[in-house]
């Protein structure tokens, strides 16, 4: 590896898991799409202002990806800034059908904005995209945040900057610090025990189109769901993967009704072990990790959702996440050709086997400044009403599910593949989680 000070200016490590994320294209379109249903029409060209200065301010938005000595790197400079796009339709804008952005992160940059205006709608749909490479889910809900505080202070008359460009650490350091090494080759260990064992039914060949499913549960039963789980001493996310869990072995039926235990992916952030978490981080600090279960108890609610809860402690007991962290460092420990060839080495395995976990990500609260655009088209007052995350995932075999809530209301993305998922499963696997999340089981 040369040394760092003989780099071009604006050329910056990328962390193991900015390297981990790049290469996943593998496996599926890691981009990121914080998806904002506003109640009027937003000034166009204060929208484009705000963007091109989030980008000055937090230069990884506006940078591209390259790969030097087997390390990788985030390259920036002057000129450089996040793509701003308009979409005009005539008709009713189909929301199962948006156009979102598929980010390359070699050419970057690594936002991109498209502002969705249809003349048969009354307000515009907003699409703020991230690519996984260079920020988890909530890094780009503070790019986003980035991009609302600009625009409101165009739309005021100020300028759209308000803090100088800046690079913070990328990586794990400020995480694993607070570990003995013994304590994370044990999670390690433990963590890299897991394989996949079931999948979600699929046909082979192509994706084709990505497109998805959704549902909705309103403010007043995630409240419901919130109280009677926290009088029963379970989490809102220990529900959301019972749900899920039930939902799946629904549509699959008895294909692995006699298997010992099957495995569910979940998200966690790593900022949950530092002690004071980082504003404004636009950086990747989040991990899957797996949650095991018996088929036998995922019949319903009644039973899984104890099982859950149970696992879900016992796990947080252990430090769980830590183990997919220190896999990553010590991937990329042996330079990004070998990240590279491990992640394609996995899309490999997902494609021979035939099985891939199904996953669930619930990313939790959008954070109200992610949203606080405040002014419309004339200045008008603007709200965002709605908004979601979502994404482009779709790898058979295998399903995913994202959740995430906005002002108390959750939403729930599937997204899957037009030529080799079965619409009506998808849709099934919906109806049933949303069902299994509204039930109300009687836990000990």
């Amino acid at each position: 590896m040369r040394n760092p000070r003989a780099r071009p200016a604006g050329m910056h490590p990328a962390s193991a898991f900015d390297v981990a994320n790049v290469h996943f294209s593998a496996v599926y379109d890691p981009t990121l799409h914080l998806v904002m249903q506003a109640d009027g029409a937003f000034d166009l060209s204060a929208l484009e202002t705000a963007v091109e200065a989030a980008g000055m301010m937090a230069p990884i938005l506006a940078s591209h990806y390259v790969e030097e000595a087997d390390r990788g790197y985030w390259q920036s400079g002057m000129g450089e800034k996040p793509a701003f796009s308009v979409h005009e339709t005539t008709g009713t804008m189909d929301l199962n059908h948006l156009p979102l952005a598929s980010i390359d992160p070699f050419t970057g940059p690594q936002l991109a904005v498209r502002l969705c205006r249809s003349a048969g709608e009354e307000g515009d749909i907003l699409i703020i995209s991230g690519h996984h490479g260079a920020m988890d889910a909530n890094g780009l809900f503070q790019a986003a945040s980035l991009c609302a505080d600009a625009y409101r202070r165009v739309c005021e008359g100020r300028p759209p900057l308000f803090q100088g460009p800046s690079w913070e650490p990328r990586g794990t350091d400020a995480v694993s610090v607070q570990f003995s090494a013994e304590e994370l080759d044990a999670v390690c260990e433990h963590e890299s025990a897991s394989a996949d064992d079931w999948s979600f039914p699929c046909r082979d060949g192509p994706c084709g189109e990505v497109v998805w499913d959704s549902f909705t549960i309103g403010a007043d039963q995630v409240t419901t769901m919130r109280t009677s789980g926290k009088a029963a001493g379970v989490t809102l996310n220990d529900r959301i993967m019972a749900a899920y869990f039930c939902a799946l072995m629904q549509v699959c039926g008895d294909a692995y009704a006699e298997a010992h235990s099957l495995g569910i992916l979940g998200a966690m952030d790593l900022r949950r072990y530092l002690p004071v978490a980082p504003s404004r981080s636009i950086c990747n600090l989040s991990v899957a990790y797996e949650l095991s279960l018996s088929p036998a108890c995922c019949g319903g609610m009644a039973t899984a959702l104890p099982a859950v809860a149970e696992a879900m402690q016992e796990m947080k007991q252990g430090n769980f996440g830590l183990g997919s962290m220190v896999l990553y460092e010590r991937l990329y420990a042996g330079g990004a050709g070998a990240v590279q060839v491990f992640m394609k080495g996995m899309a490999e395995d997902y494609r021979l086997t035939g099985r891939k976990n199904p996953f669930v990500s619930n990313v939790g609260n959008i954070p109200s400044p992610a949203a606080a655009f405040r002014h419309g088209e004339g200045d008008t007052p603007l709200q965002v009403t709605a908004a979601y995350l979502t994404t482009r995932e779709a790898y058979p075999p295998g399903i995913g599910a994202y959740v995430s809530t906005y002002r108390d209301e959750m939403t729930v993305i599937i997204p899957s593949c037009a030529d080799a998922h079965n619409p009506q499963d998808i849709r099934a696997l919906a109806g049933a989680m949303q069902a299994f999340l509204l039930e109300d089981p009687c836990v000990n």
